[in-house]
């Protein structure tokens, strides 16, 4: 299985009520753009090449700006949504308040947490196998898929 590195760190914030405690963050493997990602979709037995998945996805992705744009969610389903959220400041009332109080449009997402979804947290959770980064930095690059001493742990389902 693969792994899932994290780095530890000390919360380090006074005003914090967990300063001094430990924590940890999710360490990324890097970003794969859409050529890598269509690259490996084919990879995956699909009947189309590289070429012609890219062409799907980038379509997929003219589309999901523009439908965005025009106000709607995006389900995907077994995946999640995506919706636009805005950031304003404030103002005295309904009557003052206009478009340009909008400091930010974004795009975020809500992963899908029905029961027919991979993505749900208690799946992910059940299915990531977590190591410390230091046993990757430790035990150089061929150590990587084995453990070093109980650094690795796997979430059960909480």
């Amino acid at each position: 299985m693969a792994k899932i590195y994290y780095r530890t760190y000390k919360n380090l914030n006074k005003k914090s009520n967990a300063y001094g405690k430990t924590y940890a963050r999710l360490i990324s493997q890097g970003t794969l753009v859409t050529d890598d990602i269509c690259r490996h979709i084919q990879k995956h037995g699909t009947i189309y090449t590289s070429d012609v998945v890219k062409g799907v996805v980038e379509k997929f992705i003219n589309c999901f700006e523009e439908l965005l744009l025009e106000g709607y969610k995006l389900k995907l389903d077994g995946l999640g949504t995506f919706y636009l959220a805005g950031r304003c400041e404030g103002a005295e009332d309904e009557k003052t308040f206009d478009a340009s109080k909008f400091k930010s449009v974004m795009v975020r997402f809500l992963a899908d947490q029905s029961k027919k979804s991979e993505y749900t947290t208690r799946l992910m959770t059940s299915k990531a196998s977590l190591a410390n980064i230091k046993t990757l930095t430790e035990a150089g690059e061929e150590g990587a898929g084995s453990s070093t001493g109980g650094d690795d742990t796997t979430i059960e389902n909480p």
